[in-house]
């Protein structure tokens, strides 16, 4: 009878048609152990590396009166680079360029009343290209900010989880929309803005060119928030209790040194039906597509352009800036890709602006200086310009948000070398 399973991944050292021996390292400890075929609940499964073993996933079952006591640990952490090993993972955001991976929720910020900013990317890390930050909060009944424009800045809204409410005006054309996960707004320059947090548990990514507008939100938080503001690193502190106003105390003078106006005068609307409004919008119902440059827009999950990129495996590429919009300064896309194959080679990538990635979905795995990285959700890689790199999925299905600085990015290119396609997953052929 089946009490339990243990789920585990082990190092295959050899395997037999009645038995196959398994060994587990982790830091200094080890196990070997053979174990017979008739324990396996599952058929045997092999994923092939660089180096000569391979690794198999199984079930094993057991009994209470015969059970077979295992500790198993991940091989694949002797196949990548560990956190504590690595001099490209780091739990502080470099003040200069250079390579990095920083794991969800490690990168530094600051608290704006009960909003938690964090930057994963800085305008000194990026040399100045763009910032990556997230904004985690809970749901408010007042804006998250007070409504405003930038005149230098391009502002652009991804949401990773929860829910969050998003207007936009310019030239006469006031639009708002709620986004959920996977959706995208995009704030040009001369745009005036604001969004409220709804869901209890959300995450707002933004990405703003060109980098270091993090500033303006250390100039304004209540306190910064670092490695050492908590041990347990919660998304936000759900204890922290502020007063609802979107307002701020800062003069405006100070606020427009940081390339903030403030727009007291703009009402946001209420009207919102379905998630949109006005009425006349589409909104998880049909294809969304790209604005005209300097107009803002909107894209819903998987509802945006699509291109199907198959020269090696399968890479889905979904746009939501192109040099188009943002005159040649960055682009940012989602990337989808499929598992690699074992006959499959990887090839080197190169370019010449800086670029980052953030795992939306699955694990992504980097090699960069020597370095093999594994990044799960949340988890960010920075990858100067002219740095040699390799990535690839070893689980079926893995998608991460992508920012490259200048006009030949990586999205870029991959959309060029691609084809139109009209799914947000590949072909069952391979």
């Amino acid at each position: 009878m089946v009490h339990r399973y243990i789920y585990g991944f082990a190092s295959v050292i050899s395997l037999r048609w009645y038995e196959c021996r398994l060994e587990w390292k982790s830091g200094s400890c080890s196990f070997c152990t053979y174990i017979p075929v008739h324990h396996l609940s599952c058929t045997l499964s092999f994923t092939f590396t660089s180096n000569t073993s391979s690794l198999i996933t199984f079930i094993m079952h057991t009994s209470t009166l015969t059970s077979l006591v295992l500790a198993f640990g991940l091989a694949s952490a002797s196949r990548t680079t560990s956190h504590e090993k690595s001099s490209v993972w780091v739990t502080e955001v470099p003040d200069h360029v250079r390579p990095y991976a920083i794991a969800h929720y490690d990168a530094g910020g600051c608290m704006v009343g009960n909003q938690l900013y964090r930057f994963p990317v800085t305008g000194p890390s990026s040399g100045y290209a763009f910032s990556l930050l997230s904004t985690n909060a809970p749901p408010s009944s007042a804006l998250g900010v007070f409504p405003h424009i930038h005149q230098a800045h391009y502002e652009n809204f991804f949401n990773l989880k929860g829910r969050y409410q998003l207007w936009t005006e310019k030239d006469g054309v006031d639009e708002t929309r709620v986004l959920t996960a996977g959706d995208f707004g995009s704030v040009p320059i001369n745009t005036t803005h604001t969004f409220q947090f709804l869901d209890p548990d959300t995450e707002m990514v933004g990405v703003i060119q060109p980098g270091g507008f993090e500033n303006l939100f250390y100039a304004l938080a209540n306190s910064n928030w670092t490695s050492a503001s908590s041990v347990t690193q919660p998304p936000f502190d759900p204890l922290l209790v502020v007063a609802a106003s979107n307002s701020s105390s800062a003069p405006v003078g100070y606020l427009e040194s940081f390339d903030v106006y403030t727009k007291p005068d703009y009402v946001p609307r209420s009207d919102t039906i379905n998630g949109t409004a006005p009425l006349n919008t589409t909104w998880h119902t049909g294809p969304n597509t790209l604005g005209a440059e300097g107009s803002p827009y909107y894209i819903a999950k998987d509802f945006g352009p699509k291109y199907l990129y198959d020269a090696v495996g399968y890479q889905i590429i979904q746009p939501f800036i192109t040099p188009v919009q943002s005159k040649g300064e960055f682009s940012m896309s989602t990337i989808t890709l499929d598992r690699k194959l074992s006959n499959v080679t990887i090839p080197t990538s190169k370019y010449t602006g800086h670029a980052a990635f953030e795992v939306l979905e699955g694990m992504v795995t980097v090699e960069m200086e020597g370095e093999t990285l594994s990044l799960i959700q949340g988890d960010v890689v920075f990858i100067p310009g002219n740095t040699t790199y390799k990535y690839y999925s070893t689980v079926h299905f893995s998608k991460f948000l992508y920012v490259g600085a200048g006009a030949k990015a990586m999205d870029t290119q991959l959309i060029a070398d691609g084809a139109s396609w009209s799914s947000p997953v590949w072909p069952k052929y391979a």
